[in-house]
C-alpha cells in the first residue's frame, strides 16, 4: 500500500525560492509589499514544488481578515465616469453603496473625473496620496457604450456599476438584462399577451451589450416574425414611431421607460397603462407594469467586489472578469403599493 503523498508547505516554498516565509505569503497572494517579479518567481516556483493551498486553513485565514476591523478612515472612492461636476444622476444607487460601505467598515468619497482643471492622472495622485484602492465606478450617465481612463488600474480594486464596457475590462455589478427582458416575455404571454412590441432606446441597447433584444427575439412567441416588431431608436427622435406601432396594432408594449415616456407626453398613449411594460420600472411608475432592477442590490454587490478586492490585495485589470449580474423583480401593474418594502410615490 503506498504512502499517502506529503503535502508541499510554504516553507518548503520559501526554501526553493530563497525568500522568507513572509514574502511567500505576500507573493501567492498579490500583495503590494513584495515586488512584482518577486511574485511571479515565487508562484514559478510553488507551481513547480505542487503546492496547493490548504481549503480549510485558507478559508480560516480568509475569516479572520474579514473580522479584522477596517482601518479607522479607509475609505473606497465612488467615480461619476461621466456626469458633470456636481450631479449625481444616480443618487438611489450612490446612497445604496454607501450603505453598504458603511456596514463593512468604509467611507464612500465622491469624485468626478470630469472636475474641471483636473485630468485623470492629477486624479489618480489624489486618489494615491490619500491611500485610496478601492474604487467603484458610476453607471455612463452619457449614452456610451464604453470609456477609458488614463491611468495606472493596477493601483486600485475596481468595480463598475452597469454594463459599460472598459478600457481595460474590469469587474461589473450590473442588473441581468437578458432575464429581465425573458421575464417580462413570459408574464405578457402569460396574460395571454403575443403581438408584443419592443421599443428599446439604442444606446442603452449597446451599453447593455444587446441583451434586451436577444432576449425579446429568443422568446417572442411569433418567432422568425419577431425581428419586425422590435424598434431601437434614438429617443431623441421618434417622430415616425407612432406610426410604426400603430402599423403593427400590438396588443402589449415592453420597452425602456424614456422612449414611453416621450410617447405619452406627445400626447400619444398606444394602449392602456397596464399593457405598456417598462425595463427599468422605478418606484415612480406605479399603473404600469414592469421590471425592477432593485439598483439598490446592484450598487451594494459592486461595493462587495470591491471590498473582496481589497481583502485579498488584488489590485489592477483582472484577468477574468467577473459579470455579476442580478435579477430583477416583476411589478404587475396592479401591484400592491408596499411591495418589496417600496413605499408608493405619485407620479
Amino acid at each position: 500500500m503506498s504512502k499517502k503523498a506529503r503535502r508541499v508547505t510554504l516553507v518548503q516554498v520559501a526554501e526553493a525560492a530563497g525568500v522568507s516565509l513572509a514574502a511567500v505569503s505576500y507573493a501567492l497572494r498579490n500583495d503590494r509589499s513584495v515586488s512584482r517579479g518577486t511574485a511571479v518567481r515565487v508562484q514559478a516556483v510553488a507551481k513547480r514544488l505542487g503546492y496547493r493551498p490548504n481549503p480549510r486553513v485558507s478559508a480560516l485565514m480568509a475569516y479572520i481578515r474579514q473580522a479584522r476591523p477596517v482601518s479607522v478612515g479607509e475609505r473606497i472612492a465612488f467615480l461619476w465616469v461621466d456626469a458633470p461636476p456636481g450631479v449625481r444622476p444616480y443618487r438611489p444607487i450612490f446612497d445604496a453603496a454607501k450603505e453598504r460601505a458603511t456596514q463593512l467598515g468604509y467611507t464612500l468619497e465622491e469624485f468626478w473625473l470630469s472636475s474641471p482643471g483636473v485630468s485623470a492622472r492629477r486624479l489618480q495622485q489624489i486618489l494615491y496620496s490619500r491611500g485610496i484602492s478601492g474604487l467603484l465606478i458610476s453607471p455612463s450617465y452619457l449614452p456610451n457604450p464604453k470609456f477609458k481612463i488614463d491611468w495606472d488600474w493596477n493601483l486600485f480594486s475596481t468595480a463598475v456599476i452597469g454594463t459599460a464596457e472598459s478600457e481595460p475590462e474590469l469587474h461589473h455589478s450590473a442588473h441581468h438584462h437578458y432575464g429581465g427582458m425573458r421575464l417580462a416575455m413570459l408574464q405578457l404571454q402569460a396574460m395571454g399577451k403575443c403581438r408584443m412590441v419592443a421599443l428599446l432606446d439604442k444606446g442603452v441597447e449597446e451599453r447593455a451589450r444587446r441583451a434586451w433584444s436577444a432576449s425579446f427575439l429568443a422568446h417572442h412567441p411569433m418567432g422568425n416574425r419577431a425581428w419586425d416588431f422590435l424598434a431601437q431608436e434614438n429617443p431623441e427622435d421618434i417622430s415616425h414611431l407612432a406610426a410604426w406601432i400603430r402599423k403593427r396594432k400590438p396588443d402589449a408594449i415592453v420597452g425602456d421607460r424614456r422612449i414611453i415616456e416621450i410617447l405619452l407626453k406627445q400626447g400619444w398613449s398606444p394602449l392602456p397603462k397596464e399593457a405598456m411594460v417598462l425595463l427599468d420600472w422605478t418606484p415612480n411608475h406605479w399603473g404600469f407594469g414592469g421590471i425592477d432592477q432593485c439598483e439598490e442590490i446592484i450598487a451594494a454587490n459592486a461595493v462587495d467586489l470591491v471590498a473582496g478586492q481589497l481583502q485579498r490585495n488584488e489590485r489592477g485589470a483582472p484577468e477574468h472578469v467577473k459579470m455579476l449580474l442580478s435579477a430583477g423583480h416583476w411589478i404587475s401593474a396592479k401591484s400592491f403599493p408596499f411591495l418589496w418594502g417600496r413605499k408608493k410615490t405619485p407620479n
